[in-house]
């Protein structure tokens, strides 16, 4: 890199005796186109050559420009992140009034372990809202091999898909999401609408953090997304979104149509957990906190009453000996927050309960009678669908029987014992 930087004595220049001579005028406009050509040399360098700018303060004097020579910031991305994109295809056969038909789907997927594991969207591996048996994996060098999907959630529209083949694959490097800051360089790759434009590279910045959207495939709505400018398409879904350092920074899931500009990536922090414990054991649970609850939003509208908030979640049921139970969480309570995150729905509720693992312990913000109260609730290994406890006790067992009975109940049964 070279540091464009030039010093000027202007007073010593003007101090000097004027002469009456053409030669001055001379001098004068050769030191002008000089020291237009240093400046424009830069400003060339910065626009088109690359630059980082660097300021202390809020003045313009600590400002410097350093220009690039090498590769710009997104071809070296996509040379060291190429190898780790794959695109996944889906296929699945379909009655119509023209007999059957094949449908067809596309995304994008990232190579997470060189054994073979791929981190894509639940929604890339769905067709006819389901979970495929089986998908086509295209990788870098142009073969094409068969994935299965061993993990899937689509609460959180997050999938493991596991290929085997005895070539080591080129896994990517995962980034930081927690340090990203608004601004910052953000490089989507994957497979914009069909196979014919696969490994599309696009360019831009992160344009905001910790979105709150609804999910492609209507299947919930999605929190603490990373929004960027970077151009995402169909056939995105399931693609790396890098930082300027080639690293994997989230996961392309979603863009919103009224708008030019406004795609959204899962952070990959938040995927790190579910990678590692489906590669180590081949599954991945989240923690429970051992409630039953329904939409407050839901609830106002149906029964027509007002119950103090607009959002959040209505705790109808705590089971005993559960993390929620043990905080002091009591059955009518209504959550509206956890830690720093909003709860406004359910599916809120279960994707932030991703951010945590057994052990960790955060403050939950309760609506109770009307007032606010907080309550700190630990995490432990508590699950009650745990079907391997089944056989521990008697008490168990009817505990297991009666959540089934209450979910068969509606929900006008379930709430007349909160006066609805």
């Amino acid at each position: 890199m070279a540091d464009f930087k030039e010093d000027y004595n202007y007073d010593n220049y003007y101090g000097r005796k004027k002469k009456k001579s053409n030669k001055g005028i001379v001098i004068l406009c050769l030191i002008c186109a000089i020291i237009g050509g240093v400046i424009g040399s830069a400003i060339t360098s910065v626009l088109f050559g690359g630059s980082e700018l660097q300021s202390t303060g809020n003045s313009n004097e600590n400002i410097t420009i350093n220009a690039k020579t090498e590769n710009t910031v997104a071809a070296a991305v996509a040379k060291k992140a190429m190898p780790s994109v794959v695109g996944i295809t889906t296929s699945e056969i379909q009655q119509s009034i023209f007999g059957a038909v094949e449908s067809r789907g596309t995304g994008s997927g990232i190579i997470v372990d060189e054994k073979g594991y791929i981190l894509t969207n639940t929604h890339v591996v769905k067709m006819g809202g389901k979970l495929v048996n089986s998908c086509k994996v295209l990788l870098n060098d142009g073969t094409t091999i068969e994935g299965k999907p061993i993990w899937a959630d689509s609460s959180i529209d997050v999938a493991i898909v596991k290929v085997n083949t005895t070539e080591k694959l080129k896994s990517a490097e995962l980034g930081d999401s927690d340090e990203l800051q608004i601004g910052e360089t953000a490089i989507a790759i994957g497979n914009p609408i069909d196979m014919a434009y696969q490994r599309s590279v696009t360019q831009g910045i992160i344009s905001g953090l910790n979105r709150y959207v609804g999910q492609v495939d209507g299947g919930g709505y999605m929190t603490g997304l990373i929004q960027t400018d970077a151009s995402i398409n169909e056939g995105n879904s399931g693609g790396p979104l890098l930082n300027a350092k080639g690293q994997v920074i989230g996961m392309n899931t979603v863009k919103v149509s009224v708008g030019e500009g406004l795609g959204f990536s899962i952070p990959i922090n938040s995927v790190k957990p579910i990678i590692d414990s489906v590669i180590e054991t081949g599954d991945y649970k989240v923690v429970s906190m051992g409630t039953e609850s329904l939409d407050v939003a839901r609830l106002q509208r149906y029964y027509e009453k007002d119950l103090g908030v607009r959002e959040g979640v209505f705790v109808f049921r705590v089971y005993e000996n559960s993390p929620a139970a043990k905080s002091g969480i009591k059955d009518g309570d209504i959550i509206v927050k956890i830690g720093e995150d909003n709860i406004s729905t359910v599916d809120s509720l279960k994707s932030t309960l991703y951010k945590y693992k057994v052990g960790d312990s955060v403050d939950m913000t309760i609506i109770r009678d009307g007032k606010e109260e907080k309550v700190n609730i630990t995490f432990t290994d508590y699950s009650v669908a745990d079907d391997a406890n089944e056989d521990k006790d008697e008490n168990f067992k009817e505990q297991k029987i009666e959540e089934n009975r209450i979910k068969e109940k509606s929900p006008s049964d379930l709430l007349k014992e909160f006066g609805f």
